[in-house]
């Protein structure tokens, strides 16, 4: 998991898990920057460092934001998904656009964004 912005006070993260972008969050005083383009760019590199040549995500239905942004950020929709999450009242069942991306390698452009972003620290 990667963790954007100052020590106690994170602004994103992001997470990833062997082909898949499983988690990437970004504080709502922080929408708007470069914050969320960071992260991706972050996982992305590291998907790709991992061995992945396509990588995948799922964004919930309905969430346009997040869907425009994966997409400017050249993700494509491949089709829906559906999966239980654990609630506190028991299990929720989700749908999901499923998005994917073709990782090139030797990319280096996201390693120049992060290098111009606040501090990030591995967890």
């Amino acid at each position: 998991m990667r963790v954007i912005g100052p020590v106690g006070r994170p602004v994103g993260l992001c997470a990833v898990e062997e082909d898949e972008l499983v988690q990437l969050h970004v504080h709502r005083t922080a929408r708007g920057t470069e914050v969320a383009t960071a992260l991706e760019r972050d996982a992305t590199r590291r998907l790709r460092r991992g061995g992945a040549s396509r990588a995948w995500l799922a964004c919930a239905v309905g969430n346009e934001r997040a869907a425009a942004f994966y997409e400017k950020r050249g993700w494509r929709r491949v089709g829906t998904m559906s999966f239980d999450l654990d609630g506190s009242t028991g299990p929720a069942r989700v749908r999901a656009w499923r998005y994917e991306k073709a990782l090139r390698l030797g990319h280096a452009r996201g390693l120049r964004a992060i290098a111009r972003s606040p501090p990030m620290a591995g967890r």
